[in-house]
């Protein structure tokens, strides 16, 4: 018996892209019952991917209000959705949602505390970072020795945002939290750094502006001190302007051994160690030791279907998760804290997450 999760998706925009092929690979794992958004035909397209009956509401209150369902899939922007785990929880439903976990470290301690009163319900909050195969191999690759004591990290990130997908939705325009795209991105590379790294101990930054059609702020550049004592420099834009590469062109990039600017221009990472390097992309790591070069070539599964999978596991097994909400609540108070410490010019610790009664706020390191 496949006993499937009765499920309630909220939001018709993203979650057709990404949560609903998702959860239609994941077969009879999960009943699809209803779908809301606030535009009936959006709902009415996720919900004919489904085999029916399958609900359609634009009213949120009567969606959740829906009788038979056992967990809420909230893929809505940043605001609402706080608001919308909280009425979940509240009515006794498992939620999983799509990062960041609120748009503030604040807010997040307060969802954590209400769902810390029903410890019976599982909160999925969605980090494809946590599942990138890429982070796990260079992971493995210190943990091994390969490059002996990691020292020091480079990690750009280097996106021309405008030119996508993610810059046609008006709430990320005009953001009303914190941060920006700095926020909404950045827990993402937050992820994959306390993947790799452990956890970060302090950082400092500074945050620039160059376009003003990216409010508040576009660019970042940050050092971040590990508990384990490396330091890594943690850069990010949005504020490139888009370059087009045709498969031709890249071709001959790699054929003419001109591939490194390609590489460079979108971020290639790497990691030093007293022994060896480590340098990666998004399904590609090189291990180079003197003169010696190995090239891993990494294939990520659907990420997005293995979440899925991750968060059934807890609700219907009480396996451990993965992304659990305080997982998602260290990544914010990073970017809390890096946001913190480029206004304040001060070196800043960010929030200790530990069981949500003893949360401690971010604190200041005196100069």
């Amino acid at each position: 018996m496949s006993n499937p999760i009765s499920l309630l998706i909220l939001g018709a925009g993203f979650s057709r892209m990404a949560h609903a092929p998702a959860l239609q690979k994941l077969g009879l794992k999960f009943r699809v019952a209803g779908v809301f958004s606030r535009t009936r035909e959006k709902a009415q397209a996720v919900a004919s991917g489904f085999a029916g009956p399958v609900a359609v509401f634009t009213e949120l209150e009567q969606a959740l209000a829906m009788e038979g369902i056992e967990a809420v899939d909230v893929a809505l922007p940043i605001l609402p959705a706080s608001d919308t785990i909280a009425a979940a929880l509240g009515r006794g439903l498992h939620v999983f949602s799509e990062k960041p976990i609120a748009e503030s470290v604040e807010r997040a301690r307060a969802l954590l505390s209400l769902q810390a009163g029903r410890p019976g319900l599982v909160w999925y909050v969605a980090e494809n970072f946590r599942f990138w195969e890429t982070a796990w191999r260079v992971k493995e690759l210190i943990a091994s020795g390969e490059i002996g004591t990691p020292l020091l990290c480079h990690y750009p990130t280097l996106v021309p945002i405008k030119s996508s997908q993610w810059f046609q939705t008006g709430w990320r325009r005009t953001p009303e939290y914190e941060g920006g795209f700095l926020l909404d991105g950045g827990v993402h590379d937050i992820a994959a750094l306390r993947l790799m790294l452990g956890e970060v101990a302090e950082v400092s930054a500074f945050v620039r502006s160059v376009d003003p059609e990216l409010p508040p702020a576009d660019t970042l550049v940050a050092s971040l001190a590990f508990e384990s004592g490396l330091v890594a420099n943690y850069s990010v834009s949005y504020a490139l302007e888009q370059v087009r590469l045709s498969r031709w062109g890249v071709a001959r990039a790699v054929l003419s051994g001109a591939a490194r600017p390609i590489r460079d221009r979108f971020g290639r990472k790497h990691i030093v160690g007293t022994r060896g390097s480590i340098f990666f992309m998004q399904d590609r790591v090189e291990l180079v030791r003197g003169l010696k070069r190995t090239v891993f070539k990494v294939h990520s599964n659907d990420m997005m279907e293995q979440q899925f999978e991750d968060f059934r596991a807890g609700v219907r097994e009480g396996r451990p998760i993965r992304n659990s909400p305080q997982e998602a609540l260290r990544d914010l108070a990073v970017i809390e804290a890096l946001l913190t410490a480029a206004r304040a010019r001060q070196v800043v610790r960010p929030t200790r997450v530990e069981p949500a009664s003893l949360l401690q706020p971010a604190t200041r390191t005196q100069s």
